[in-house]
């Protein structure tokens, strides 16, 4: 379809969202949070604070599957739903937002809810899912596998109540190389990702 990976907002072809996928897991979005800490300070100023260094490579990497309610073991983030009450599925304080919250009880990142309501309104009211496959022979060849998925209608409710649920995960995979020197170089990277077999949870109609 000459469609380049792309962070933005609007779907990728005749309006659908269109992602292609080769494990299990799906990257749904990749937003960048707007508050918190990180929000406030940028990525490399979070990776020197709460991230992990590894001295082989001069690099400090902050990863892990985060999962709402539950504290992680390597990052002792807590992921959280502020403002969604998920006992009617809906969002009560649209101020509040998807947070992470450190040991000390501060907001280490925070993604608010209009933005993000916004942005996955209008790219994944029809969304698409193809997966491929991948080999290297002189450069990168890809095959396309049957069936496609195709998800019809959605709202952001649904999106919150299924990582309420735990299907849909923070899985970050931000980088600072060369930490130590005057050079270093940062990678942002905020994923949220979900099962293939949980991609139903999210739409009207999906076939």
């Amino acid at each position: 379809l000459g469609i380049k990976p792309n962070g933005r907002s609007e779907p990728d072809y005749l309006g659908w969202e269109i992602k292609a996928y080769s494990s299990d897991r799906v990257t749904l979005m990749t937003p960048e949070p707007d508050g918190g800490f990180y929000g406030k300070n940028g990525v490399e100023a979070f990776l020197r604070k709460y991230g992990h260094p590894r001295s082989k490579d001069d690099s400090i990497y902050f990863t892990g599957l985060h999962r709402v309610g539950v504290r992680h073991e390597s990052t002792g983030q807590l992921l959280t739903l502020e403002g969604y009450d998920a006992a009617n599925q809906k969002i009560v304080d649209v101020n509040g937002g998807i947070t992470l919250w450190d040991t000390d009880g501060n907001q280490s990142a925070v993604w608010t809810y209009p933005d993000l309501i916004a942005h996955w309104g209008r790219k994944h009211a029809n969304a698409a899912y193809v997966k491929y496959q991948r080999r290297e022979i002189s450069g990168y060849q890809y095959q396309y596998l049957s069936p496609v998925l195709l998800g019809v209608g959605t709202e952001f409710n649904k999106y919150l109540q299924a990582m309420h649920s735990g299907m849909v995960i923070y899985d970050p995979a931000p980088k600072l190389s060369t930490a130590s020197t005057g050079k270093s170089t940062v990678k942002a990277r905020s994923q949220f990702r979900i099962s293939v077999k949980h991609l139903s949870a999210l739409y009207d109609q999906f076939d």
